[in-house]
């Protein structure tokens, strides 16, 4: 149950900083999330989905309110890519973006934590 609390809040936190900041927001929320979480082991990978979730809510979001289908064939057009794909694509660099901050920030964390 705590995990999900903290997969709940960090989801909301990436989202909303995404959404008012910009992507940015990805990489700080989660070295802040690692940073915090630095003894649990799950920490990257809370951080890793969390973004993922955050990023998918923004895109059926986006997708309710404009014309993404239109702009995702585009894009796909350009690098050469099914709609689908560069979607897994927006997914994975989130989540790949949020899991390195947080493995960084846990082991700054470690290295400046005295034993």
């Amino acid at each position: 149950m705590k995990w999900l609390a903290q997969f709940i809040a960090l989801t909301t936190l990436i989202a909303g900083g995404t959404w008012w900041l910009g992507w940015w927001m990805v990489p700080v929320a989660a070295a802040v999330y690692g940073a915090w979480g630095a003894r649990q082991r799950s920490a990257a990978l809370t951080a890793m989905l969390a973004a993922a979730a955050a990023w998918g809510a923004l895109l059926v979001y986006d997708a309710s309110v404009g014309p993404v289908m239109r702009l995702s064939a585009l894009f796909g057009t350009v690098f050469h890519l099914s709609p689908g794909t560069l979607l897994v694509v927006t997914l994975a660099y989130a989540g790949l973006l949020a899991a390195t901050a947080a493995v960084c920030a846990r082991g700054i964390r470690r290295l400046m934590t005295p034993a």
